[in-house]
C-alpha cells in the first residue's frame, strides 16, 4: 500500500533530488544583478520614449537621429569609452532650447539644433548629457511599469520631468570638459564658448525661448568652455555665435520625421544678418501641381494634365 503523505505537512518539507541538482549560474540566459539592473532601467527608459513619441513630442527615429549618435561615438572612441546599453539620441519636436536624458537616451529640441553654430557646440550639449550617463544621474523605474506611462498628453507633459539639481549639473559639467579635452573637438569649441555667451546676453530677451518643458536651462552650463572662448564681438560678420530658428531642422507635417536641411553658405553683408535666435520671414515655394520637366520624345504623345496650385514651405 503507497503511503500517502501527511496533509499538515505537505507544503513545507522541502526535499532536493541530489542526483539532478547543478549550478546554472554562468548559463546562457542568467543575468548579473548588474545586468538585471540595466535591463530594469532600459525598461523605464523604453515606456518613457515611446509615450513621448506617441504623444507627438519626439521625431521618429530617423537620420538626424544616426547624426547625433556620431558625435556620442566619437566622444566615446577618443575617450576609450564601451558605454552598454549604448547612448541613443531623439529629437524632440519643440522650439524652446533644451537638452535632457531618459536614461541613457539623449535628448535635444529641435529649437536647439537649429541655432547650434557648428559640430563643436552640438558635441558640447551631447558631452554634457553623457557626462549625466557617466555619474549615474539615471530615470526613475517605477516608469518600468507599463502602467505609469498609462497617461494622457497633458498630463505627460506635467508628470515626466527630468531636469537635475545644480549639483548633477555641475557634475555632468565637470565630465563633459574632459570628454571634450580629449575628443576631435578639443580646439574647436571657441564657437561652442560663443554660443553659451550669445545665449546669456540675449536671455533677458528670450524668456519663452530659454524656458525648459522637461529639463534644465542651458544658460549656467559650461563655464569652463566660456571662459576659454574668445570675447564676444557682434559687430564682426566672422564671429557667428549663433545661428536662427529654422535653419537647420526641417520637419515632415504629415510624418513628423526630423532631418536636416541642405546646408547653403551665404557671405553676410553686415552684422545685422547675423540673427541669432530670430525667427525669420517665411517664404512660402509655389509650384503648378503636377508640373513636370520638358517631356522626353517617346512621352510627348501623352495627353496633358489637369493642373493646380500647390505649396510648399518650410516653418521658421
Amino acid at each position: 500500500r503507497l503511503e500517502q503523505p501527511d496533509a499538515n505537512d505537505e507544503f513545507t518539507k522541502v526535499l532536493i533530488d541530489s542526483s539532478s541538482t547543478r549550478d546554472e549560474s554562468d548559463a546562457p540566459g542568467r543575468a548579473s544583478p548588474v545586468e538585471s539592473a540595466r535591463q530594469w532601467q532600459l525598461e523605464a527608459e523604453d515606456n518613457v520614449v515611446r509615450r513621448l513619441e506617441n504623444a507627438g513630442l519626439l521625431a521618429p527615429k530617423g537620420k538626424l537621429d544616426a547624426i547625433l549618435e556620431t558625435v556620442v561615438t566619437n566622444l566615446e572612441v577618443t575617450n576609450n569609452l564601451e558605454l552598454d546599453p549604448p547612448v541613443r539620441c531623439r529629437v524632440l519636436l519643440t522650439t524652446p532650447l533644451e537638452s535632457f536624458t531618459v536614461g541613457r537616451t539623449i535628448v535635444l529640441s529641435r529649437g536647439l539644433i537649429d541655432v547650434l553654430p557648428d559640430e563643436a557646440s552640438l558635441a558640447m550639449i551631447v558631452a554634457h548629457e553623457v557626462g549625466h550617463v557617466l555619474s549615474g544621474h539615471e530615470l526613475d523605474t517605477r516608469y518600468a511599469f507599463t502602467d505609469r506611462v498609462l497617461i494622457g498628453d497633458r498630463e505627460a507633459v506635467r508628470q515626466f520631468q527630468f531636469n537635475r539639481t545644480p549639483e548633477e549639473e555641475a557634475e555632468a559639467d565637470a565630465k563633459a570638459v574632459d570628454l571634450l579635452r580629449n575628443s576631435p573637438y578639443k580646439d574647436k569649441l571657441s564657437g561652442a564658448g560663443l554660443f553659451l555667451a550669445e545665449l546669456r546676453a540675449e536671455a533677458p530677451a528670450l524668456r519663452s525661448l530659454i524656458s525648459p518643458h522637461f529639463g534644465n536651462s542651458q544658460l549656467f552650463r559650461m563655464t569652463a568652455i566660456v571662459d576659454a572662448a574668445p570675447k564676444l564681438d557682434r559687430a564682426s560678420v566672422k564671429q557667428i555665435a549663433a545661428l536662427p530658428l529654422g535653419g537647420r531642422v526641417r520637419v515632415d507635417p504629415w510624418t513628423a520625421r526630423a532631418e536636416l536641411m541642405p546646408g547653403s553658405h551665404v557671405s553676410l553683408v553686415s552684422a545685422r544678418e547675423k540673427m541669432p535666435f530670430q525667427v525669420t520671414p517665411l517664404m512660402p515655394y509655389l509650384s503648378r501641381l503636377g508640373s513636370k520637366p520638358e517631356p522626353t520624345p517617346m512621352a510627348a504623345s501623352e495627353p496633358p494634365r489637369a493642373g493646380g496650385v500647390e505649396g510648399t514651405g518650410g516653418s521658421r
